[in-house]
């Protein structure tokens, strides 16, 4: 039974916080658009006031009556009357509901809030409308007890669909805020968890690379020292670049491409004349915020799975253009494919790490296209066109 009262004390608490009073006319949709007052409060109670006189004349109407001009006048003086008697009544439960928390539940209790109440405030009404009417206090209900019971058999009735209507839009309402939220949480999450495998991968890649760079040098400075100090300044250039946009969350393209470039390099010495690489990109395009280290796993793998394997290598294309409103950055190389050999064939993982971090940081306006060429493969990355500035 705890759970169960537990989530009537949160509705409960739901209905009550500050800022969140709801009105019957709340069931349209046009009328959300105004934020709970005082003064719309009122407002919307005159609105009902006068639907309610205006059903009332069809239904006298529809009965074959005539409607005169005091007859319109008695109806809309009691109806307001009533209606306003039931804005007071309750306005008066609510904030006694936030007063008195442990008598909130019996006050907030439907059977109180669409049945008491109406009749409370309809007896209410009669003797307001009935003193006004008459110009003295008025409280002989027998003299006119058909419409009395008219009037609460016509509120209860009306209160009872207003009370449904109002407590659907009210949980609609509430699970789209809850789905908004979690819609939020949920983004912010992956984004959290998108800076976390950056990280991580920062922490693989640049070690990995290091030491078989390193080794590559140690290789070469007896019998091609001048290689080796050329492989050492692009390690330097490569270390002090990474270094750099490790600590930002935003860097440019051309950081990042400058960071492929001193890669390439080092590359291309290891390799010799079997890696041939160019990288394209105008000066306004290398200016523009872009993530750091997406692109370089995508040329990784260009590497490892297309030209390192094949006898002869190949070359690598980058460049980088804008195609309508989209950032286009294309990956392309002459080697094998992806899983061409089996001894590189590897499990996704780089380009999976680079489709979840575009769907964190884009969504859907990002996409990782991949299309196997007649020689080699061509990796697409689109982009929504940054601002530069």
């Amino acid at each position: 039974m705890r759970p169960m009262n537990d989530e009537r004390n949160e509705r409960l608490r739901q209905r009550l916080r500050p800022g969140t009073d709801y009105h019957p006319l709340q069931v349209v949709p046009w009328f959300r658009r105004w934020p709970p007052s005082t003064l719309r409060n009122i407002v919307f109670t005159a609105i009902l006031c006068a639907v309610v006189v205006a059903a009332i004349a069809l239904f006298i109407l529809g009965l074959g009556h005539r409607i005169t001009w005091r007859l319109l006048g008695e109806v809309a003086t009691f109806t307001v009357a009533i209606g306003y008697a039931q804005h007071f009544f309750y306005r008066l439960t609510i904030v006694s509901a936030r007063r008195h928390p442990r008598a909130a539940p019996w006050l907030m209790h439907p059977f109180m809030l669409a049945a008491v109440l109406p009749v409370l405030a309809i007896a209410t009404g009669y003797v307001l409308a009935g003193s006004l009417l008459r110009g003295a206090l008025w409280l002989d209900f027998s003299e006119n007890w058909r419409g009395f019971v008219f009037s609460v058999c016509m509120t209860v009735g009306i209160g009872w669909l207003l009370w449904e209507a109002t407590e659907t839009a009210r949980r609609r309402e509430i699970e789209r805020r809850e789905r908004a939220e979690l819609e939020a949480a949920v983004e912010r999450a992956e984004r959290q968890r998108a800076t976390a495998e950056l990280k991580t991968l920062r922490a693989q890649v640049e070690p990995h690379f290091l030491y078989n760079t390193l080794a590559n040098v140690v290789s070469l400075i007896e019998h091609d020292p001048a290689t080796a100090k050329h492989m050492t300044e692009r390690l330097i250039g490569y270390l002090r670049n990474t270094l750099a946009t490790s600590r930002r969350d935003r860097v440019t393209l051309g950081d990042e491409l400058a960071i492929v470039g001193d890669y390439l390099e080092i590359l291309r010495l290891r390799m010799g004349e079997r890696l041939r690489y160019a990288i394209e990109a105008d000066e306004a395009t290398r200016a523009l915020p872009f993530p750091p280290l997406l692109l370089q796993p995508l040329v990784e793998n260009a590497i490892k799975h297309g030209l390192e394997p094949k006898i002869g290598g190949g070359t690598l294309r980058v460049r980088a253009q804008r195609r309508g409103e989209l950032l286009d950055i294309e990956v392309s190389d002459t080697g094998l494919g992806f899983g061409a050999d089996p001894a590189t064939a590897g499990t996704g993982t780089g380009l999976s790490n680079v489709r979840e971090r575009l769907r964190a940081l884009h969504g859907e306006g990002a996409r990782l296209v991949i299309e196997q060429q007649r020689e080699g493969t061509l990796v697409r990355l689109l982009l929504p066109w940054p601002d530069a500035s």
